[in-house]
């Protein structure tokens, strides 16, 4: 399966757990999508290298100075922790991870 084609089948899980009230498995499937772009993003550019596992990368995307503020922002939230009361930071990861996912299709085109 292509990489793109394995970003859309994460999205679609995100949509779908989210139509069904699941927002873990939304979230979850959203930081996969992200990180999917991210590996392919790495793999063209070798000198890019944001970590081992979807979180580390969104993490360290996130604070990569050379991608913009309104990405990076987007993997902020995707990535932070759930807060004590288990909210999510990112209320709409789906939005989040297509902000990632759009930015890195643009540098890969």
């Amino acid at each position: 399966m292509k990489w793109r084609d394995e970003i859309e089948q994460e999205l679609r899980r995100a949509r779908e757990a989210e139509r069904n009230g699941n927002q873990g498995r939304a979230r979850t499937s959203a930081r996969r999508a992200a990180g999917i772009a991210i590996v392919e993003l790495e793999r063209r550019f070798p000198e890019k290298q944001y970590g081992g596992d979807f979180m580390m990368q969104l993490r360290s995307f996130a604070s990569d100075p050379a991608t913009p503020e309104h990405v990076r922002n987007a993997a902020d939230r995707l990535q932070a922790r759930l807060t004590p009361t288990f909210e999510s930071p990112s209320k709409h990861p789906i939005d989040d991870a297509g902000i990632i996912v759009q930015f890195i299709l643009e540098q890969l085109s």
